[in-house]
C-alpha cells in the first residue's frame, strides 16, 4: 500500500499527534509499505531521519498561524489544491479531527476515491456529555467535514465518545503505541540517577509546562514530601512561573527542571524514575507519556480524566486521583514511596500491558487491518 499520513500537527510541534504519526510511518515502512508524511511547509527537524528511512516528507505551502500552528492559506471549503499531492496514494490517513489540513485531506481523499481515514487524538471537557450534541450542531463546518472519512479511528473510548457528537461515520478504537524496545525497565536505577547527579527516590513528570497538564498542582503536592527528588521534563509557557513556585515553596533544591529533552534521551530519564506522575486537570484523550512510563516498568500516578483511566486503572498500572486535588496526589505519592512491593507490582503490570496491547508492533497491525478493511469496501 501507498499511505499518506496528513496533519498540520507534525513536528516541530511537540505532542502526541506528531509522535504518533512519526512512529506509525516508521512501522508501516518496516512492514513494506510506501509511506509519506504530509504536513505544513516548515522545518520539522526530522528531514534527515525520514530520508534515511525512505519515508517521503511532503510539505504543503501556505501561511501557518503562530499560535495554533495550522495552515490558513486556503479556506476549508477548498480541498482540490491537495489533489496533486495525494493522488498517487492508496490510503489517505488524516490525523487530528479539528485542523484544516487533516479535514481538507479527508475531503480530497474521498473525492479521489481513495481509502480515507481520520484518527482523532483529542477530547474536550465533558467529552461524554450531551452538551456536545448541541455544540456540535453549532459547528457545522466540522460536522460537514467529518462525513468524508470512510472510517474514523479513536485512540481511546473517551476520544470515541467525543467525536461521536460530530459524526455518524463508523469509529474503531485503536490505542496509541509505544516503542517497547526503546522504553525498557532499568536493571540498575542508581547508576542512571548517578549520571544525573541524583540520589534517592525520583518522582518524574514529563509533559508540557502548561496549566491543563497540572505541573503547578504537582509542585504543591510535592512540597509536603521529604527525601525525594522531583524531576520535571518539558518546556512551555508556565516554566518561569513554576521555577518561582518551587522557590516560594522552599523546594527548589529538590526539584530539577530539565527543560525540553530530545526523544533519544527520554528512555534514560524514564528508567531512573521510581514513580511517574501526570497530574492533568482536564482534556487527556490518552497520554503517550503514560505508556512510556509503563513500558519502562515505572508505576504511574495520574488524574481521573479523559482516557487516562482506560490505561492506568484497567491495566492496574498505578493510582488515580481527582484532578486538581493536591492532598490526594500527595497521599498517592507518599503511599508508593513507602510501599516498594506495590511499586514493583504496578510497574510489572504496566510493562506487561504494553507488551500485550500498546507495543507499536501490535498497534501497527491493527491500523494496517483497518486500511485493508476500508480498501476492500470502496
Amino acid at each position: 500500500m501507498k499511505v499518506a499520513l496528513v496533519s498540520d500537527w507534525y513536528y516541530p510541534k511537540i505532542g502526541g499527534v506528531a509522535s504518533h504519526m512519526h512512529n506509525l510511518a516508521i512501522k508501516l515502512k518496516e512492514r513494506g509499505h510506501e509511506v509519506a508524511i504530509v504536513t505544513n511547509n516548515r522545518e520539522t527537524g526530522k528531514e534527515r531521519e525520514l530520508a534515511e528511512k525512505g519515508i517521503e516528507l511532503i510539505k504543503i505551502p501556505g501561511v501557518i498561524t503562530p499560535l495554533l500552528e495550522i495552515n490558513v492559506s486556503y479556506g476549508l471549503k477548498s480541498s482540490e489544491e491537495l489533489n496533486g499531492f495525494l493522488r498517487d496514494f492508496d490510503v489517505i490517513h488524516s490525523h487530528h479531527a479539528f485542523t484544516p489540513l487533516a479535514l481538507k485531506a479527508a475531503k480530497a481523499g474521498k473525492a479521489m476515491e481513495k481509502a480515507t481515514l481520520l484518527t482523532t487524538h483529542s477530547i474536550s471537557f465533558a467529552h461524554d456529555s450531551r452538551l456536545w450534541e448541541a455544540l456540535g450542531l453549532t459547528i457545522p463546518l466540522f460536522t460537514m467535514y467529518l462525513k468524508y472519512p470512510h472510517k474514523i479511528i479513536a485512540v481511546s473510548k473517551a476520544a470515541k465518545a467525543f467525536i461521536e457528537h460530530f459524526t455518524d461515520i463508523p469509529i474503531s478504537i485503536v490505542p496509541n503505541g509505544v516503542d517497547d524496545n526503546r522504553f525498557i525497565p532499568a536493571t540498575n536505577k542508581d547508576d542512571i540517577k548517578a549520571d544525573f547527579g541524583i540520589e534517592g527516590d525520583v518522582i518524574l513528570y514529563v509533559s508540557r509546562m502548561s496549566y491543563r497538564k497540572g505541573p503547578h498542582v504537582l509542585l504543591n503536592a510535592f512540597s509536603g514530601i521529604e527525601e525525594a527528588t522531583l524531576v520535571m521534563v518539558g518546556s512551555g509557557e508556565m516554566l518561569p512561573f513554576l521555577k518561582m513556585q518551587a522557590k516560594f515553596l522552599g523546594i527548589e533544591d529538590r526539584v530539577i527542571f530539565l527543560g525540553y529533552i530530545e526523544d533519544n534521551k527520554l528512555p534514560e530519564v524514564f528508567r531512573m524514575a521510581d514513580i511517574f506522575v501526570l497530574p492533568s486537570v482536564t482534556s487527556e484523550a490518552f497520554g503517550i507519556v503514560v505508556l512510556e512510563a509503563m513500558a519502562s516498568g515505572v508505576p504511574v500516578i495520574a488524574t481521573n480524566v479523559g482516557g487516562i483511566p482506560e490505561i492506568v486503572k484497567e491495566n492496574e498500572a498505578g493510582l488515580l486521583v481527582p484532578p486538581g486535588n493536591e492532598l490526594e496526589l500527595r497521599n498517592a505519592i507518599q503511599r508508593l514511596l513507602q510501599e516498594e512491593k506495590l511499586r514493583r507490582w504496578y510497574g510489572s503490570n504496566g510493562r506487561r500491558a504494553v507488551e500485550e496491547k500498546y507495543s507499536w508492533d501490535r498497534v501497527v497491525v491493527k491500523i494496517e487491518k483497518t486500511y485493508e478493511e476500508v480498501l476492500s469496501n470502496i
